[in-house]
């Protein structure tokens, strides 16, 4: 049977915001910092006004935003066509997202797994012809495909992830925890939307493989990058959440740590600040000078 909630549990929500906490309270003690708490993109301001952003873990979720907050960003309003392909009304939504899911479960009982992994969208749709939940994916899918073109221009790709990942000028640095060797590795702005820039490759996700699903390819938004092999991997995948009437149309943009961690070191040289700190970049030249 489907798995009808795809969201991480509230409890495993709550200890993955206490350990960032701590995270964010050790590096604050450790340049003489303070936390700023709140939902803003800032987690530590130093003595001269220098803002940080601290991240940790396998996965960041770089934003989890609301159909107005989305509205009024300068440049990831781009997205809001995404939000647009679902119906405003969620009971409605949800409704049919049980129907089209049940009609696929009861059909795999009665004919078999086999039988049901052959059962093609275009006879699903033909038995739910006024489904929201299979039209709303139908429209995701064209959304998706026109956002990746509109990110395939570089100087737009470099505004929309620095409003992505540091809310413009808000936040100055990007620090990053890291689990391998305890260090926290910090890079300049600049330098993060120059690499990110050159290196990622927009793209849109292939459809999901799950029998009791509706499967439809363009889902999601990514973008990768090329390996060293010349194969491509995600390391950005940006999807319409609708786990829950709370969540209903917002959009959460996640990025995988590893992968983007690997582009900035390789991309940066480095020197060590303190026995558990590493600069990068132009992150050598400003920070902690005057501290």
């Amino acid at each position: 049977m489907i798995n009808r909630r795809r969201a991480p549990s509230s409890q495993l929500s709550s200890e993955k915001k206490l350990g960032g906490h701590k995270r964010e309270e050790i590096f604050a003690n450790i340049i003489g910092a303070e936390v700023k708490k709140g939902i803003q993109k800032t987690d530590v301001e130093d003595q001269l006004g220098n803002k940080y952003s601290v991240k940790s873990g396998k996965k960041w979720q770089i934003f989890l935003y609301t159909y107005n907050r989305i509205s009024d960003s300068s440049f990831l309003n781009i997205l809001l066509p995404c939000l647009d392909a679902f119906p405003n009304d969620s009971s409605q939504y949800f409704k049919d997202r049980e129907e089209c899911i049940s009609f696929k479960e009861e059909f795999i009982e009665r004919e078999g797994r086999e039988v049901g992994k052959l059962l093609t969208n275009e006879k699903v749709k033909k038995q739910l012809p006024l489904n929201s939940y299979i039209s709303a994916k139908a429209n995701l899918k064209e959304c998706t495909s026109l956002i990746s073109k509109q990110l395939k221009d570089k100087p737009f790709l470099h505004k929309f992830l620095g409003e992505a990942i540091f809310n413009s000028d808000e936040v100055d640095f990007l620090v990053v925890h890291d689990k391998k060797d305890a260090m926290f590795k910090i890079f300049s702005k600049l330098d993060v939307l120059n690499i990110f820039m050159k290196k990622f490759i927009p793209s849109v996700s292939k459809a999901g493989k799950v029998a009791e699903d509706y499967n439809v390819a363009g889902q999601k938004t990514l973008l990768c990058y090329k390996k060293e092999n010349g194969s491509l991997k995600n390391i950005v995948e940006i999807e319409i959440r609708n786990d829950s009437p709370e969540k209903y149309r917002s959009v959460r943009f996640n990025m995988y740590s590893k992968d983007a961690l690997k582009l900035l070191i390789d991309s940066l040289p480095s020197e060590t600040y303190k026995d558990n700190i590493l600069l990068f970049g132009s992150a050598r030249n400003n920070i902690f000078n005057n501290l």
